[in-house]
């Protein structure tokens, strides 16, 4: 009997999916703002990210699925408050060319 239930643990453990805390993509203040503005966005802008997932995911949402959708909110809200996510270029902005050093992907 103890068995069956490690197993069945086991298998919900597997099935829990993790919300993000947190953006996997990069945002820089905007040239001239101020450490303490940029940080009172970036929090607004984890907020915004976080309510735009609804809570608990759906059972079938996966981690990775989930922190994509954040990320998207994430980088959404940080450009419109005028801040610098690289690889992303405004619309009708020309292309800036990477710097040197920077690796390639």
């Amino acid at each position: 009997m103890g068995v069956r239930w490690g197993m069945l643990l086991l298998g919900l453990l597997n099935a829990c999916t993790v919300l993000p805390t947190g953006p996997y993509v990069l945002a820089l203040p905007a040239v001239g703002k101020a450490m303490d503005v940029f940080q009172a966005e970036e929090g607004e802008c984890r907020a915004y990210a976080q309510h735009q997932l609804g809570g608990a995911p759906e059972p079938a949402a996966s981690t990775r699925l989930l922190q994509a959708q954040y990320d998207r909110s994430s980088v959404q809200c940080m450009y419109a408050k005028g801040n610098v996510v690289p690889g992303v270029v405004a619309p009708g902005a020309s292309v800036v060319p990477t710097p040197l050093g920077t690796p390639q992907r």
